[in-house]
């Protein structure tokens, strides 16, 4: 009878931590699954119905940029929900950020082009990049913050996954909804299909939304309110004690986003243009990694909970140098089983091994009285280069070839491995101190 009892009890305590863990996969997955149908449309769409006034290579450059505005805003998202959210709490943060993303994403799907307004087109069009730059600047620590401030500590890596599985799975669900409209004769999908993808979101913002308004604020936020430890200008505290790890976290994120966009934006059109790769071959590539990637998130996230973080950030930083060296020559034989397992190498394993990590260890670098805007800043600043990364790889082939492309991704995957390596060791049991209070 005392055993059953017990039982029940610990049902009942596991589903408010099983509800935090669902709201921070629904809400990441949401977010970029908008994020995911603009960057395919960066490379397949934009140029062709925005910047139709230019030369077809200074189209594509204007389209890049716009997808690049979107990761110049996201530090400026850090910082300012990250504010808000280290002094008025996790959740209301989050909920604003959610909205903002999914309001623009809708409203892309409705914009006019440029024959029929002009230049306004392109002008809302970068303005709406903007608001989803800022609302997933402040999305992702607030959802690593979600789980990893209410976890058991000995579970933190393993649960707090659940945030960048979001990531994955939000990109495999936008490159195959974008996919599927992409299989719409071209007039049609040109006319109207392009914008299914974005219309679609407003059914995703209304699950999240009801998902998110149901989970409480974090253990650790309540303690901050009740004892009154709110700072008044978290930035500044920061800048003050925290910017070694803030700008290590800046150099893993750079390094990886770099291989990403590499890989997700400027090789889809390289594969597709230059070796006759089928976008949708591509795409499909694209799907399937986002799949692997949920199966390796949570092992990785788990074997850090075994053997430290900074190990299995070391094994990231390897699979970033070594399938990084790999990935232009997959790519450049043009064959679909070749281009299929360089995307799946970079985007289903060393992406799905290094984001195992942050949600969990990049909290835990420091305290919780700055932590939403320490851990926001650190990951948003570094995926400035990464946005500008599909326009800089264009101009780098364009003058120098596929070789420039492919040093490029290898020393992206080396920032990866340095910045891991230099970064302390959390795990409470190899690490003589994690960040506390100050």
């Amino acid at each position: 009878m005392h055993t059953s009892k017990l039982s029940s009890v610990r049902t009942r305590e596991s589903h408010p931590l099983l509800r935090v863990v669902f709201a921070s996969f629904a809400g990441s997955m949401i977010e970029w699954y908008d994020f995911t149908v603009f960057s395919a449309s960066s490379a397949l769409v934009f140029n062709k119905l925005f910047f139709t006034r230019f030369d077809p290579t200074i189209g594509l450059m204007l389209s890049l940029l716009t997808y690049a505005v979107g990761y110049l805003a996201r530090p400026l998202g850090g910082v300012l929900f990250g504010h808000f959210g280290d002094r008025v709490g996790r959740k209301p943060v989050l909920i604003v950020a959610f909205l903002m993303m999914g309001g623009a994403t809708v409203l892309m799907g409705v914009l006019p082009t440029y024959t029929q307004v002009g230049v306004a087109a392109p002008v809302a069009l970068a303005l709406l990049r903007v608001a989803q730059g800022l609302a997933i600047g402040g999305e992702y620590g607030g959802a690593a913050l979600l789980v990893s401030e209410s976890c058991p500590p000995n579970r933190r890596g393993l649960y707090s996954s659940s945030a960048l599985i979001g990531l994955s799975a939000g990109t495999m669900l936008g490159t195959s909804v974008f996919g599927a409209f992409r299989l719409l004769p071209q007039p049609a999908f040109m006319s109207w299909g392009w914008r299914m993808p974005f219309l679609l979101s407003i059914v995703l913002v209304v699950i999240g939304l009801w998902i998110r308004l149901r989970v409480d604020e974090t253990p650790a936020f309540k303690r901050i309110e009740t004892t009154r430890q709110v700072h008044r200008l978290p930035i500044a505290q920061v800048f003050a004690h925290d910017m070694k790890r803030v700008l290590l976290i800046c150099g893993a994120r750079s390094g990886e986003t770099m291989q990403y966009n590499i890989v997700a934006v400027f090789a889809l059109r390289y594969a597709t243009q230059y070796h006759g790769v089928r976008a949708t071959v591509y795409l499909s590539a694209m799907s399937l990694s986002a799949l692997l990637s949920i199966v390796v998130l949570p092992l990785a996230g788990a074997l850090s909970d075994k053997v430290g973080r900074r190990p299995v950030g070391r094994l990231a930083g390897v699979a970033a140098v070594l399938f990084g060296a790999a990935f232009v020559p997959l790519v450049s034989t043009g064959a679909a089983v070749w281009v299929t397992l360089g995307v799946v190498l970079m985007l289903g394993v060393s992406t799905g091994i290094g984001n195992a990590l942050p949600s969990a260890y990049f909290p835990e670098l420091f305290d919780p009285r700055v932590r939403y805007t320490a851990v926001s800043l650190g990951y948003q600043m570094g995926t400035v280069v990464g946005g500008l990364t599909p326009a800089l790889a264009t101009l780098l082939f364009m003058y120098f070839g596929v070789d420039a492309i492919a040093a490029y991704i290898t020393l992206a995957g080396l920032l990866v491995l340095g910045c891991f390596a230099a970064l302390p060791e959390t795990l409470d049991a190899k690490a003589p101190s994690v960040a506390g209070s100050r």
